[in-house]
């Protein structure tokens, strides 16, 4: 990463003029140049195209039925990751007074946190996912907010700043900035999410990756390549952050159960918003249960039909102390 040189000067020396107070001023001020030069650099023209794109798709799951299947559906981070989110704050800080979950949805990314944390934000641009949020937790918080605009949290405040499968969503530039001024210093910023799945029995599996490759390609909006490609094309502005690919989730699920998943994707909202009357999920279950019986599998609605498994992906990194 590019790091603009910084001239220090012995505090008692002429240069200095005004004294102490006067050199500590003119030192933050360069800090806080050099921080937006920094995020500034981070993002080529390219990315920052892309996710300027991305972010005027900010209305997205705002539809009342799909805000319910992502509550009841959507997959929920192992216990192994919010023990790697944990450890890696330990690593620079043993504050764990704030927590701020950016784009939380539904709370799946944010209550886990409540356990670690004094306090739990969390942030979601969608009035109605934040209206299916737990209320019954004293330490956790949900308020409806932009993630480019974090004013409601004070400078200085954070330990750590998470995003859950919505990273793709924001404008990163202006996210990042406002991340590193209510980042403490030694605060982590941790982005992480899950890229498409995969089934077992395989029959499932080939009959979902034709529905998935060949249906709904023009139907995502924003940038569904980034995740299928694992946020590989994305990076945390600070020194020394790394990945972490070796997670995953792993769910049984019945073929009711995974349709009411599939029903939570934008792509598959989209679709049945441009082509009328019909629900291509009711195709997508039909199709399903019918290789189900055809591998011998019983067709009894309360059954384990399928093993779904989302490889994860994490982007980790420190505020400089």
């Amino acid at each position: 990463m590019w790091m603009p040189k910084v001239m220090i000067h012995d505090v008692n020396t002429p240069e200095v003029k005004g004294g102490r107070s006067r050199y500590k001023k003119k030192v933050l001020i360069q800090l806080s140049n050099i921080g937006k030069r920094v995020l500034a650099q981070t993002l080529s023209f390219q990315s920052r195209r892309q996710l300027t794109d991305m972010s005027k798709n900010w209305a997205l799951f705002t539809n009342a039925k799909q805000t319910e299947l992502y509550a009841q559906y959507r997959p929920r981070y192992t216990e192994e990751v919010f023990k790697t989110i944990i450890d890696y704050c330990g690593e620079t800080s043993s504050d764990f007074h704030l927590a701020v979950d950016v784009g939380c949805g539904s709370g799946q990314s944010t209550e886990p946190l409540a356990k670690h944390f004094r306090r739990v934000l969390g942030l979601d641009v969608s009035a109605m996912q934040i209206a299916k949020a737990p209320t019954n937790i004293p330490n956790c918080t949900f308020k409806v907010n932009k993630a480019e605009d974090l004013s409601s949290v004070k400078t200085g405040s954070a330990d750590l700043v998470t995003v859950a499968q919505a990273f793709h969503w924001m404008d990163g530039e202006k996210f990042f900035a406002e991340v590193d001024r209510i980042l403490k210093p030694g605060g982590s910023l941790i982005i992480y999410g899950y890229t498409t799945c995969s089934l077992t029995p395989k029959e499932l599996d080939d009959y979902f990756q034709k529905f998935y490759h060949n249906v709904l390609p023009s139907y995502w909006t924003g940038g569904r390549k980034a995740v299928e490609d694992s946020y590989t094309c994305f990076s945390i502005p600070y020194e020394g952050w790394k990945r972490n690919d070796e997670m995953k989730i792993e769910k049984d699920l019945s073929i009711d159960e995974f349709v009411g998943y599939l029903g939570s994707w934008s792509a598959v909202n989209e679709y049945n918003q441009k082509n009328p009357p019909g629900n291509i999920l009711e195709t997508v279950q039909h199709e399903l249960k019918n290789i189900n019986q055809s591998i011998n599998k019983t067709d009894n609605k309360h059954a384990t039909d399928l093993r779904v498994t989302w490889p994860v992906f994490m982007l980790m990194g420190h505020k400089p102390k």
